[in-house]
Protein backbone atom coordinates (compact mmCIF):
# COMPACT_ATOMS: atom_id res chain seq x y z
CA UNK A 1 0.00 0.00 0.00
CA UNK A 2 1.30 3.44 -0.95
CA UNK A 3 2.24 5.67 1.95
CA UNK A 4 0.12 8.85 1.63
CA UNK A 5 2.83 10.85 3.41
CA UNK A 6 5.62 9.75 1.09
CA UNK A 7 5.86 13.05 -0.89
CA UNK A 8 6.20 14.96 2.41
CA UNK A 9 9.19 12.97 3.66
CA UNK A 10 11.40 14.75 1.16
CA UNK A 11 10.83 17.99 3.04
CA UNK A 12 9.71 17.12 6.60
CA UNK A 13 10.66 14.72 9.35
CA UNK A 14 8.17 12.12 10.64
CA UNK A 15 7.70 14.19 13.78
CA UNK A 16 6.90 17.30 11.75
CA UNK A 17 4.42 15.37 9.58
CA UNK A 18 2.67 14.09 12.70
CA UNK A 19 2.17 17.67 13.89
CA UNK A 20 0.49 18.81 10.67
CA UNK A 21 -3.23 19.67 11.09
CA UNK A 22 -5.82 17.27 9.66
CA UNK A 23 -7.00 18.91 6.42
CA UNK A 24 -9.96 16.58 5.96
CA UNK A 25 -12.25 18.71 8.10
CA UNK A 26 -14.81 17.44 10.57
CA UNK A 27 -15.65 13.89 9.54
CA UNK A 28 -18.98 12.44 10.50
CA UNK A 29 -20.94 9.23 10.15
CA UNK A 30 -24.69 9.15 9.69
CA UNK A 31 -26.81 8.20 12.68
CA UNK A 32 -27.88 4.55 12.50
CA UNK A 33 -31.13 4.01 14.43
CA UNK A 34 -30.98 0.22 14.11
CA UNK A 35 -27.49 -0.30 15.53
CA UNK A 36 -26.90 -3.17 17.95
CA UNK A 37 -23.95 -4.43 20.01
CA UNK A 38 -22.60 -7.99 19.95
CA UNK A 39 -20.03 -7.95 22.76
CA UNK A 40 -20.88 -9.48 26.14
CA UNK A 41 -18.60 -7.41 28.38
CA UNK A 42 -19.32 -4.13 26.59
CA UNK A 43 -23.06 -4.87 26.75
CA UNK A 44 -22.92 -5.44 30.53
CA UNK A 45 -21.00 -2.18 30.97
CA UNK A 46 -23.47 -0.31 28.79
CA UNK A 47 -26.52 -1.69 30.62
CA UNK A 48 -25.11 -0.50 33.93
CA UNK A 49 -24.72 3.03 32.58
CA UNK A 50 -28.20 2.99 31.04
CA UNK A 51 -29.80 1.85 34.29
CA UNK A 52 -28.13 4.65 36.23
CA UNK A 53 -29.38 7.28 33.79
CA UNK A 54 -32.87 5.76 33.76
CA UNK A 55 -33.04 5.79 37.56
CA UNK A 56 -31.94 9.41 37.65
CA UNK A 57 -34.54 10.31 34.99
CA UNK A 58 -37.37 8.69 36.95
CA UNK A 59 -36.67 10.86 40.02
CA UNK A 60 -38.33 13.77 38.25
CA UNK A 61 -41.69 11.98 38.13
CA UNK A 62 -44.17 11.93 40.99
CA UNK A 63 -45.59 8.78 39.47
CA UNK A 64 -43.15 6.18 38.20
CA UNK A 65 -43.21 5.84 34.37
CA UNK A 66 -44.67 2.54 33.21
CA UNK A 67 -42.34 -0.21 31.87
CA UNK A 68 -43.03 0.70 28.22
CA UNK A 69 -42.03 4.33 28.73
CA UNK A 70 -38.89 3.20 30.54
CA UNK A 71 -37.98 0.84 27.69
CA UNK A 72 -38.49 3.55 25.08
CA UNK A 73 -36.28 6.01 26.97
CA UNK A 74 -33.53 3.45 27.60
CA UNK A 75 -33.66 2.24 23.98
CA UNK A 76 -33.09 5.80 22.78
CA UNK A 77 -30.19 6.20 25.19
CA UNK A 78 -28.71 2.92 23.99
CA UNK A 79 -28.80 3.62 20.27
CA UNK A 80 -27.29 7.10 20.70
CA UNK A 81 -24.44 5.74 22.81
CA UNK A 82 -23.85 2.82 20.43
CA UNK A 83 -23.48 5.17 17.49
CA UNK A 84 -21.01 7.36 19.34
CA UNK A 85 -19.09 4.44 20.80
CA UNK A 86 -18.76 2.83 17.38
CA UNK A 87 -17.12 5.87 15.78
CA UNK A 88 -14.91 6.30 18.84
CA UNK A 89 -13.61 2.76 18.36
CA UNK A 90 -12.89 3.46 14.69
CA UNK A 91 -11.33 6.92 15.01
CA UNK A 92 -11.29 9.32 17.98
CA UNK A 93 -11.80 12.25 15.60
CA UNK A 94 -15.00 10.92 14.08
CA UNK A 95 -18.40 12.35 15.01
CA UNK A 96 -22.01 11.31 14.40
CA UNK A 97 -24.65 13.53 12.87
CA UNK A 98 -27.68 13.12 15.16
CA UNK A 99 -30.93 14.88 14.22
CA UNK A 100 -33.03 16.42 16.99
CA UNK A 101 -35.34 18.90 15.25
CA UNK A 102 -39.02 18.05 15.59
CA UNK A 103 -39.73 18.66 11.91
CA UNK A 104 -36.90 16.43 10.76
CA UNK A 105 -37.78 13.61 13.18
CA UNK A 106 -41.47 13.79 12.29
CA UNK A 107 -40.63 13.60 8.58
CA UNK A 108 -38.47 10.53 9.15
CA UNK A 109 -40.84 8.79 11.57
CA UNK A 110 -41.59 5.81 9.34
CA UNK A 111 -37.84 5.13 9.00
CA UNK A 112 -37.20 4.96 12.76
CA UNK A 113 -37.74 2.16 15.31
CA UNK A 114 -41.07 2.21 17.16
CA UNK A 115 -39.43 3.29 20.42
CA UNK A 116 -37.83 6.38 18.88
CA UNK A 117 -40.48 9.04 19.21
CA UNK A 118 -39.50 12.71 19.06
CA UNK A 119 -40.07 13.05 22.79
CA UNK A 120 -37.96 10.09 23.93
CA UNK A 121 -35.16 10.74 21.45
CA UNK A 122 -34.75 14.39 22.44
CA UNK A 123 -35.07 13.60 26.13
CA UNK A 124 -32.39 10.93 25.85
CA UNK A 125 -30.06 13.29 24.00
CA UNK A 126 -30.44 15.96 26.69
CA UNK A 127 -29.95 13.41 29.46
CA UNK A 128 -26.69 12.12 27.98
CA UNK A 129 -25.36 15.67 27.63
CA UNK A 130 -26.49 16.46 31.17
CA UNK A 131 -24.63 13.44 32.55
CA UNK A 132 -21.46 14.54 30.78
CA UNK A 133 -21.24 11.45 28.55
CA UNK A 134 -21.61 13.17 25.19
CA UNK A 135 -21.21 16.67 23.81
CA UNK A 136 -22.17 18.64 20.74
CA UNK A 137 -19.10 19.12 18.57
CA UNK A 138 -20.82 21.32 16.02
CA UNK A 139 -24.32 22.78 15.85
CA UNK A 140 -26.55 22.02 12.92
CA UNK A 141 -27.80 24.70 10.56
CA UNK A 142 -30.20 25.07 7.67
CA UNK A 143 -30.05 27.25 4.60
CA UNK A 144 -32.50 27.52 1.74
CA UNK A 145 -31.03 24.63 -0.23
CA UNK A 146 -28.74 22.97 2.31
CA UNK A 147 -28.92 21.66 5.85
CA UNK A 148 -26.32 20.11 8.13
CA UNK A 149 -27.14 17.92 11.11
CA UNK A 150 -25.56 18.68 14.48
CA UNK A 151 -22.45 16.56 15.17
CA UNK A 152 -21.90 14.76 18.47
CA UNK A 153 -19.14 12.72 20.11
CA UNK A 154 -18.43 10.95 23.38
CA UNK A 155 -16.73 13.00 26.08
CA UNK A 156 -13.55 11.57 27.55
CA UNK A 157 -15.61 10.60 30.59
CA UNK A 158 -18.09 8.77 28.39
CA UNK A 159 -15.37 7.02 26.43
CA UNK A 160 -13.60 5.81 29.58
CA UNK A 161 -16.85 4.64 31.08
CA UNK A 162 -18.02 2.65 28.05
CA UNK A 163 -14.89 1.38 26.35
CA UNK A 164 -13.76 -2.15 27.20
CA UNK A 165 -10.68 -4.05 26.10
CA UNK A 166 -11.08 -5.94 22.84
CA UNK A 167 -14.00 -3.87 21.57
CA UNK A 168 -13.78 -3.34 17.79
CA UNK A 169 -16.06 -2.04 15.05
CA UNK A 170 -16.99 -5.63 14.26
CA UNK A 171 -19.07 -5.80 17.45
CA UNK A 172 -21.51 -3.19 16.14
CA UNK A 173 -24.18 -4.67 13.93
CA UNK A 174 -27.02 -3.18 11.94
CA UNK A 175 -30.28 -5.03 12.55
CA UNK A 176 -32.88 -5.66 9.85
CA UNK A 177 -34.22 -2.47 8.33
CA UNK A 178 -37.58 -1.26 9.50
CA UNK A 179 -38.45 0.57 6.26
CA UNK A 180 -37.07 -0.66 2.94
CA UNK A 181 -38.94 1.79 0.70
CA UNK A 182 -37.43 5.20 1.27
CA UNK A 183 -38.48 8.51 -0.24
CA UNK A 184 -36.25 11.58 -0.27
CA UNK A 185 -37.17 15.16 -1.05
CA UNK A 186 -35.42 17.50 -3.48
CA UNK A 187 -32.71 18.18 -0.87
CA UNK A 188 -31.94 14.50 -0.27
CA UNK A 189 -33.76 14.32 3.09
CA UNK A 190 -35.97 11.39 4.03
CA UNK A 191 -39.59 12.48 3.89
CA UNK A 192 -43.11 11.29 4.64
CA UNK A 193 -45.38 9.47 2.21
CA UNK A 194 -48.73 7.72 2.26
CA UNK A 195 -48.74 4.03 1.45
CA UNK A 196 -50.39 2.86 -1.75
CA UNK A 197 -50.82 -0.52 -3.42
CA UNK A 198 -47.53 0.22 -5.21
CA UNK A 199 -45.51 0.91 -2.04
CA UNK A 200 -47.04 -2.08 -0.25
CA UNK A 201 -46.04 -4.34 -3.16
CA UNK A 202 -42.52 -2.91 -3.42
CA UNK A 203 -42.02 -3.32 0.33
CA UNK A 204 -43.19 -6.93 0.27
CA UNK A 205 -40.91 -7.69 -2.67
CA UNK A 206 -37.86 -6.08 -1.05
CA UNK A 207 -38.41 -7.97 2.20
CA UNK A 208 -38.80 -11.20 0.28
CA UNK A 209 -35.45 -10.62 -1.41
CA UNK A 210 -33.88 -9.73 1.94
CA UNK A 211 -35.18 -12.89 3.58
CA UNK A 212 -33.34 -14.93 0.95
CA UNK A 213 -30.11 -12.91 1.25
CA UNK A 214 -30.22 -13.19 5.06
CA UNK A 215 -29.81 -16.98 4.89
CA UNK A 216 -27.21 -16.91 2.10
CA UNK A 217 -23.46 -17.15 2.68
CA UNK A 218 -22.05 -14.18 0.75
CA UNK A 219 -18.31 -13.83 1.15
CA UNK A 220 -15.05 -13.29 -0.71
CA UNK A 221 -12.31 -15.70 -1.62
CA UNK A 222 -9.70 -13.31 -0.22
CA UNK A 223 -9.66 -10.37 2.25
CA UNK A 224 -10.80 -7.13 0.65
CA UNK A 225 -10.95 -3.47 1.58
CA UNK A 226 -14.65 -2.55 1.52
CA UNK A 227 -13.84 1.15 1.43
CA UNK A 228 -15.28 1.89 4.87
CA UNK A 229 -13.32 2.79 7.98
CA UNK A 230 -13.48 0.14 10.67
CA UNK A 231 -13.67 -3.64 10.60
CA UNK A 232 -14.48 -4.91 7.10
CA UNK A 233 -16.17 -8.03 8.44
CA UNK A 234 -18.83 -6.03 10.23
CA UNK A 235 -19.49 -4.13 7.00
CA UNK A 236 -19.76 -7.41 5.09
CA UNK A 237 -22.63 -8.57 7.28
CA UNK A 238 -24.95 -5.99 5.73
CA UNK A 239 -27.12 -7.71 3.15
CA UNK A 240 -30.48 -5.96 3.54
CA UNK A 241 -31.53 -4.10 0.41
CA UNK A 242 -33.67 -0.98 0.37
CA UNK A 243 -34.92 1.25 -2.42
CA UNK A 244 -34.40 5.01 -2.49
CA UNK A 245 -36.74 7.21 -4.51
CA UNK A 246 -35.99 10.87 -5.13
CA UNK A 247 -37.56 14.32 -5.44
CA UNK A 248 -40.62 13.18 -3.44
CA UNK A 249 -41.67 11.01 -6.39
CA UNK A 250 -41.95 7.26 -6.81
CA UNK A 251 -41.27 7.81 -10.50
CA UNK A 252 -37.69 8.97 -9.88
CA UNK A 253 -34.85 6.79 -8.61
CA UNK A 254 -35.83 3.62 -6.82
CA UNK A 255 -32.57 1.74 -7.13
CA UNK A 256 -31.60 -0.94 -4.62
CA UNK A 257 -28.94 -0.04 -2.05
CA UNK A 258 -27.58 -1.57 1.15
CA UNK A 259 -25.65 -4.68 0.12
CA UNK A 260 -22.01 -4.56 1.22
CA UNK A 261 -20.83 -5.82 -2.18
CA UNK A 262 -22.02 -2.55 -3.75
CA UNK A 263 -19.13 -0.74 -2.01
CA UNK A 264 -16.55 -2.84 -3.85
CA UNK A 265 -14.82 -1.76 -7.02
CA UNK A 266 -15.58 -3.89 -10.07
CA UNK A 267 -12.18 -5.60 -9.94
CA UNK A 268 -12.81 -6.53 -6.32
CA UNK A 269 -16.23 -8.00 -7.01
CA UNK A 270 -14.58 -10.79 -8.97
CA UNK A 271 -13.65 -12.39 -5.63
CA UNK A 272 -17.22 -12.57 -4.31
CA UNK A 273 -18.49 -16.05 -3.51
CA UNK A 274 -22.06 -17.23 -2.91
CA UNK A 275 -22.40 -20.32 -0.75
CA UNK A 276 -18.69 -20.85 -1.29
CA UNK A 277 -19.04 -20.91 -5.08
CA UNK A 278 -17.33 -18.54 -7.55
CA UNK A 279 -19.54 -16.00 -9.26
CA UNK A 280 -20.14 -14.10 -12.49
CA UNK A 281 -21.44 -10.57 -13.00
CA UNK A 282 -23.81 -9.81 -15.88
CA UNK A 283 -24.27 -6.21 -16.96
CA UNK A 284 -26.68 -4.52 -19.35
CA UNK A 285 -24.43 -2.81 -21.89
CA UNK A 286 -25.25 0.90 -21.97
CA UNK A 287 -28.61 0.40 -20.25
CA UNK A 288 -29.90 3.96 -20.13
CA UNK A 289 -29.15 4.82 -23.77
CA UNK A 290 -30.44 1.34 -24.71
CA UNK A 291 -33.78 2.16 -23.03
CA UNK A 292 -33.92 5.49 -24.86
CA UNK A 293 -33.23 3.88 -28.24
CA UNK A 294 -35.93 1.27 -27.64
CA UNK A 295 -38.51 3.83 -26.49
CA UNK A 296 -37.82 5.90 -29.61
CA UNK A 297 -38.39 2.89 -31.86
CA UNK A 298 -34.73 2.68 -32.88
CA UNK A 299 -32.54 -0.41 -32.95
CA UNK A 300 -30.25 -0.62 -29.94
CA UNK A 301 -26.55 -0.43 -30.95
CA UNK A 302 -24.38 -3.27 -29.64
CA UNK A 303 -22.49 -0.61 -27.67
CA UNK A 304 -24.36 2.72 -27.48
CA UNK A 305 -21.30 4.55 -26.15
CA UNK A 306 -19.32 3.53 -29.26
CA UNK A 307 -21.43 6.03 -31.22
CA UNK A 308 -19.14 8.68 -29.80
CA UNK A 309 -16.28 9.15 -32.30
CA UNK A 310 -12.96 7.71 -31.13
CA UNK A 311 -14.45 5.49 -28.42
CA UNK A 312 -14.15 2.19 -30.29
CA UNK A 313 -11.04 0.42 -29.02
CA UNK A 314 -10.29 3.17 -26.51
CA UNK A 315 -11.51 2.06 -23.09
CA UNK A 316 -10.44 5.29 -21.36
CA UNK A 317 -12.37 7.45 -23.81
CA UNK A 318 -15.36 5.09 -23.61
CA UNK A 319 -15.46 5.54 -19.83
CA UNK A 320 -15.39 9.32 -20.30
CA UNK A 321 -18.20 9.02 -22.84
CA UNK A 322 -20.29 6.91 -20.48
CA UNK A 323 -19.88 9.22 -17.49
CA UNK A 324 -20.47 12.32 -19.61
CA UNK A 325 -23.63 10.98 -21.23
CA UNK A 326 -25.13 9.82 -17.94
CA UNK A 327 -24.28 13.16 -16.30
CA UNK A 328 -25.90 15.04 -19.19
CA UNK A 329 -29.04 12.91 -18.84
CA UNK A 330 -29.18 13.78 -15.12
CA UNK A 331 -28.57 17.50 -15.59
CA UNK A 332 -31.70 19.64 -15.68
CA UNK A 333 -29.76 22.48 -17.32
CA UNK A 334 -28.15 20.28 -19.97
CA UNK A 335 -24.61 20.81 -18.70
CA UNK A 336 -22.15 18.91 -16.52
CA UNK A 337 -18.63 19.03 -15.13
CA UNK A 338 -17.90 15.70 -16.80
CA UNK A 339 -15.58 14.50 -18.16
CA UNK A 340 -13.43 14.94 -15.08
CA UNK A 341 -9.72 14.22 -15.38
CA UNK A 342 -9.92 14.53 -19.15
CA UNK A 343 -6.45 14.66 -20.74
CA UNK A 344 -6.80 17.11 -23.61
CA UNK A 345 -3.32 16.41 -24.96
CA UNK A 346 -3.88 12.66 -25.11
CA UNK A 347 -7.35 12.89 -26.67
CA UNK A 348 -6.67 15.85 -28.95
CA UNK A 349 -9.61 17.98 -27.76
CA UNK A 350 -10.78 19.95 -24.76
CA UNK A 351 -13.25 18.55 -22.24
CA UNK A 352 -15.79 21.15 -23.39
CA UNK A 353 -15.42 20.01 -26.99
CA UNK A 354 -15.77 16.37 -25.94
CA UNK A 355 -19.05 17.16 -24.16
CA UNK A 356 -20.38 18.56 -27.41
CA UNK A 357 -19.13 15.51 -29.31
CA UNK A 358 -21.13 13.32 -26.92
CA UNK A 359 -24.26 15.44 -27.39
CA UNK A 360 -23.90 15.30 -31.18
CA UNK A 361 -23.43 11.52 -31.14
CA UNK A 362 -26.98 11.07 -29.84
CA UNK A 363 -28.73 13.50 -32.17
CA UNK A 364 -31.20 10.75 -33.09
CA UNK A 365 -32.66 10.92 -29.56
CA UNK A 366 -34.25 14.39 -29.43
CA UNK A 367 -35.10 16.02 -26.10
CA UNK A 368 -32.93 13.82 -23.90
CA UNK A 369 -30.65 16.62 -22.71
CA UNK A 370 -31.66 19.42 -20.37
CA UNK A 371 -34.70 17.57 -19.05
CA UNK A 372 -33.08 15.81 -16.08
CA UNK A 373 -34.40 12.40 -17.14
CA UNK A 374 -31.65 10.41 -15.42
CA UNK A 375 -33.68 9.67 -12.28
CA UNK A 376 -36.67 8.61 -14.38
CA UNK A 377 -34.40 6.17 -16.20
CA UNK A 378 -33.19 4.89 -12.82
CA UNK A 379 -36.81 4.21 -11.92
CA UNK A 380 -37.12 2.09 -15.04
CA UNK A 381 -33.87 0.20 -14.50
CA UNK A 382 -34.74 -0.44 -10.85
CA UNK A 383 -38.06 -1.99 -11.89
CA UNK A 384 -36.14 -4.23 -14.29
CA UNK A 385 -33.82 -5.21 -11.44
CA UNK A 386 -36.73 -6.03 -9.14
CA UNK A 387 -38.35 -8.27 -11.74
CA UNK A 388 -35.09 -10.09 -12.48
CA UNK A 389 -34.31 -10.74 -8.82
CA UNK A 390 -37.86 -11.88 -8.04
CA UNK A 391 -37.68 -14.42 -10.87
CA UNK A 392 -34.69 -16.06 -9.21
CA UNK A 393 -36.12 -15.65 -5.70
CA UNK A 394 -38.98 -17.91 -6.84
CA UNK A 395 -36.28 -20.53 -7.44
CA UNK A 396 -34.47 -19.79 -4.14
CA UNK A 397 -31.51 -18.49 -6.12
CA UNK A 398 -29.90 -15.38 -4.56
CA UNK A 399 -28.93 -12.52 -6.86
CA UNK A 400 -26.70 -9.64 -5.76
CA UNK A 401 -27.66 -6.38 -7.49
CA UNK A 402 -25.21 -3.61 -8.35
CA UNK A 403 -27.81 -1.27 -9.87
CA UNK A 404 -27.91 -2.47 -13.51
CA UNK A 405 -25.65 -5.49 -13.11
CA UNK A 406 -26.22 -8.74 -11.23
CA UNK A 407 -23.99 -11.29 -9.52
CA UNK A 408 -24.85 -15.00 -9.37
CA UNK A 409 -22.95 -18.27 -9.05
CA UNK A 410 -21.35 -19.53 -12.26
CA UNK A 411 -23.89 -22.31 -12.73
CA UNK A 412 -26.66 -19.70 -13.15
CA UNK A 413 -24.81 -17.54 -15.70
CA UNK A 414 -26.79 -18.55 -18.78
CA UNK A 415 -30.12 -18.41 -16.94
CA UNK A 416 -29.32 -14.91 -15.72
CA UNK A 417 -28.46 -13.62 -19.21
CA UNK A 418 -31.65 -15.14 -20.59
CA UNK A 419 -33.86 -13.65 -17.88
CA UNK A 420 -32.24 -10.19 -18.18
CA UNK A 421 -32.90 -10.14 -21.91
CA UNK A 422 -36.43 -11.51 -21.56
CA UNK A 423 -37.40 -8.96 -18.91
CA UNK A 424 -36.01 -6.10 -21.02
CA UNK A 425 -37.75 -7.44 -24.15
CA UNK A 426 -41.09 -7.72 -22.34
CA UNK A 427 -40.94 -3.99 -21.56
CA UNK A 428 -39.21 -2.50 -24.59
CA UNK A 429 -39.61 -5.02 -27.42
CA UNK A 430 -35.90 -5.47 -28.14
CA UNK A 431 -33.08 -7.76 -27.02
CA UNK A 432 -30.30 -5.81 -25.28
CA UNK A 433 -26.63 -6.67 -25.20
CA UNK A 434 -25.50 -8.27 -21.91
CA UNK A 435 -21.82 -8.48 -21.03
CA UNK A 436 -20.46 -10.97 -18.52
CA UNK A 437 -17.45 -10.74 -16.21
CA UNK A 438 -16.44 -14.24 -15.18
CA UNK A 439 -14.93 -14.14 -11.71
Amino acid sequence: MTDPNRPLTAFLTDAQIAELPDQRGLRSWAFEPYLELDHRVASITLESVLNDIRDHWMRDFQRKPNPERQRNFVSCLRVILLNLLRVRVVDTKLTVGIPSGKGRLDAERRYLPDFMSVQYHRTALRALIGHGLIYKVKSGHRQETYAETARYALTETGAKLLFVSGLTARAFLKSRLGEVIQLKDAYGRLTKYNDTCQTHAMRANARRLNDLLAVTDINTSRPLDTGREGDNRSVMERTDLYRIFNNSSFQQGGRFYGGWWQNLKKLQRRFITIEGQPTVEADFRGLHPAILFAKNGLSIPSDPYALVPGVAGNETLREHAKKTLLALLNASDGDTAEPRGFDSEVHGMTAEHFRQVVRDAFHMLPGIFGAGIGLSLQSEDSDLAEQIMLHFADLDVPVLPVHDSFIVTRDHEHDLIKVMQEVFHSRYGQIPKVTVTRH
